[in-house]
């Protein structure tokens, strides 16, 4: 019998095979216009034939309850409403080699306008004073062509400066551009400009643009920078506004283009040599010259702090800072600041004591957040589940009353109306989209769904969720989800797996459905097998404050393990496992805590390790950011080995006897290949059973459907043969 084989069930539920859940389409956010009843839907959908996943974006009338399709092929990454009837999109076209660009959709009705044709592909943007702003890579820059016409190609490591560049467009402006373009002949068409500017000239130079935070007043642009790409720059963060007069500064720059082009006309006198040295020019303003796009203002932020958003008036910022140190571990608070004392401090410390902590009182990391008319509106966990809030200036922490909802993933939306939108779930709801009111003192209004994705699954067998706690070695309560079959019986002893989550801070949602579910590990077909299952929030996990985020500090691994042994034993003591029969599996930090598990335990009878770490040592010379290592294990491998010997889960390979599965991208930098690879030469050195599948072209996730499928497919026919006695069948 194969892992896609399952016997029927006596309930009449339908259970869903491994390439059911990978076809499943899913909502992954919703944006209320800024007045009116449109609501925007991005929904993911499975594009089998093409190996590829799409993301559609769809329009809700609430006045109706009509939800139409704006897009039917290719993938939109973002979606922005200029006004109630315009929605602004990030979409990148069916073909692999098509680029992102922005597209306009007027009145919702016709063709969409294209309003980018940026040849290396838009990062993002957003609406600004009567046009777009937008990120993308130069270029030029990007090519590097100086050096490649001397030396080739090749990768200064950790030091190539950035080749991100942030520019204006003008609608109005490129109306006018694209009628004369059809007005024009070839020769006239090629001397006229088209109305874009590269408003990070102004930048003292090239920098790594992070984030872009527009005022909603339209007069300035907030900046968050590092000195260059790479991840190990990110405790550098700088900080820029930007005034200016968007409009102004399109009109001077066009004017400027025009006067050099009448001054580059061909005379009888000109040369070869002269036309080409005003080719070569062209565009080639100094920094003197750029001056007339606005006035750059370097901001003294304190260490890592970062703007977040801005007060829908446009004088007030919110930042994000952790103020008790800057370790990955830390939570990070919301501060609020006046923008104009925030352009004027000349220090950090003057800055630092015009900022104001609100949301201390929560004990949370906040996510995602947004300041509106209803105020300031943030998600956070909150134990299994994620929750969303209303912070005030007075610190002053309200969560909204969403029911018995919660929302499904962290991001959400708050229209300027104060529409809240967000996909919501629950132990017995798939993810939907909702909406809901907000007063202007942030009070909740009737909730409204306007979506029906859950229909898809209203017959299937997906068992049962819920929060259960245990207590570990070392005394300290964990809690996790624990997964039944829906025909659970208590007085039966189940084969038990987990599925242990990335991160470490991140959780395990008490919902119906998760994202493990349709790329990963197949919680559903494993309890159609009659499994339990746990996914633990060990140590270090989000939703428990701070405390417990660094209980894992200099203990990772010997603790994780610690919490997840105890789960047997609590699960044992209730009657309802067979501790013969365990597995653990998990990726990213939950595949090196199966490893860990599988190489310093002998409680399992097999695991599974997705893109999992096998040796902190090699993951810290590796992979893209070694702070994690230094902050996690309080030292650099090169001054402490013994901590990182300890805490890895090679270290035991000489004890080892549980088999493993290891799956891996071959182009992951968070956790690079060679950690797979030590882990499958050690395994093989000890005669214990180990097989990999290195997945080409895939980073540290799985963005593919048929890869999505196969892990699935791998990992419940590895556990049904060492749990279940079935025949292994992994190709």
């Amino acid at each position: 019998m194969t892992s896609e084989t399952i016997e029927a069930p006596q309930a009449s539920k339908f259970r869903p095979t491994l390439r059911d859940m990978v076809m499943l389409d899913i909502p992954f956010s919703a944006k209320a216009a800024p007045e009116g009843n449109q609501v925007a839907l991005l929904t993911r959908t499975t594009n089998w034939n093409d190996n590829q996943y799409e993301r559609l974006c769809y329009i809700h009338d609430s006045t109706g309850g009509v939800t139409t399709p704006l897009t039917r092929t290719g993938y939109v990454s973002q979606m922005e409403w200029l006004d109630k009837d315009t929605l602004i999109l990030l979409w990148t076209g069916p073909d692999y080699d098509d680029k992102p660009q922005v597209w306009l959709h007027e009145r919702l009705l016709g063709q969409a306008w294209q309003v980018t044709h940026h040849k290396t592909g838009v990062d993002w943007f957003a609406p600004f004073a009567g046009g777009v702003l937008f990120l993308a890579s130069h270029p030029e820059r990007e090519k590097r062509k100086p050096r490649t016409s001397r030396f080739g190609r090749y990768t200064h490591f950790e030091h190539d400066d950035s080749a991100s560049a942030l520019y204006y467009i003008g609608f109005e402006e490129l109306r006018q551009f694209q009628a004369q373009i059809r007005a024009a002949t070839e020769d006239e068409a090629e001397k006229l400009t088209l109305p874009v500017i590269e408003l990070s000239r102004l930048l003292p130079q090239p920098l790594s643009i992070r984030k872009v935070i527009p005022s909603p007043a339209g007069d300035v642009i907030y900046l968050n920078c590092w000195p260059r790409d790479d991840l190990v720059y990110y405790h550098e963060t700088s900080s820029y506004a930007i005034r200016l007069d968007a409009p102004a500064a399109l009109a001077e720059y066009l004017r400027r283009e025009r006067e050099k082009q009448a001054a580059k006309a061909p005379t009888a006198k000109a040369t070869d040599e002269d036309q080409e040295e005003n080719d070569k020019d062209e565009g080639e303003e100094t920094k003197a010259d750029v001056s007339y796009m606005g006035e750059l203002i370097k901001l003294p932020l304190p260490r890592d702090a970062t703007i977040t958003e801005v007060s829908p008036d446009g004088c007030q910022l919110l930042l994000s800072y952790q103020a008790r140190d800057n370790k990955m571990y830390t939570q990070t608070d919301l501060w609020t600041v006046d923008a104009a004392t925030a352009c004027q401090a000349p220090d950090v410390e003057t800055f630092l004591a015009a900022m104001h902590n609100i949301s201390a009182a929560l004990d949370e990391e906040v996510m995602d957040v947004y300041w509106t008319s209803a105020g300031i509106i943030g998600s956070y966990v909150d134990s299994t589940r994620i929750r969303l809030a209303r912070f005030d200036a007075g610190g002053q922490v309200s969560p909204l009353d969403l029911g018995d909802l919660y929302a499904a993933w962290a991001g959400f939306n708050v229209s300027k109306s104060g529409r809240l939108a967000f996909i919501g779930a629950n132990t017995h709801a798939y993810p939907d989209a909702y909406i809901m009111d907000l007063s202007p003192d942030g009070l909740p209004g009737q909730i409204r769904k306007i979506s029906d994705f859950g229909r898809t699954v209203a017959d299937w067998d997906l068992g049962t969720a819920e929060t259960i706690r245990w207590t570990s070695k070392d005394g300290v309560e964990i809690e996790g989800v624990l997964r039944k079959p829906s025909n659970f019986d208590p007085q039966k002893k189940y084969p038990l797996v987990f599925i242990v989550h990335g991160g470490p801070s991140w959780f395990s949602p008490e919902y119906l459905f998760c994202d493990d579910n349709w790329g990963y590990y197949p919680a559903a077909q494993f309890l159609h097998k009659e499994f339990l299952v746990v996914e633990p929030n060990y140590r270090g996990s989000v939703g428990r404050g701070q405390a417990f985020m660094e209980l894992n500090v200099d203990n990772l691994g010997v603790g994780d393990l610690w919490d997840v042994e105890s789960a047997i034993d609590h699960l044992d003591q209730l009657g309802w496992i067979d501790t013969e029969r365990v597995g653990c599996m998990g990726w990213s930090q939950g595949g090196y805590i199966s490893a860990f598990a599988g190489l310093h335990s002998k409680r399992f009878k097999a695991v599974s390790v997705g893109a999992g770490i096998s040796d902190w040592y090699t993951y810290h010379i590796s992979n893209d950011i070694p702070s994690f290592t230094l902050d996690y294990l309080s030292s650099s491998p090169f001054r402490d080995r013994e901590r990182y010997l300890k805490t890895s889960p090679i270290s035991n390979l000489a004890d080892a006897s549980t088999p493993m599965l290891i799956q891996h991208g071959s182009e992951d930098h968070r956790v690079p290949l060679s950690n797979a690879l030590e882990l499958y030469r050690g395994l093989q050195e000890m005669g214990v059973p180990v097989e990999l599948f290195i997945f080409p072209g895939m980073g540290h996730p799985i963005t593919r459907p048929r890869e999505n499928h196969a892990i699935l497919h791998q990992n419940l026919t590895w556990f049904s043969h060492y749990l279940l006695g079935e025949e292994l069948q992994l190709e």
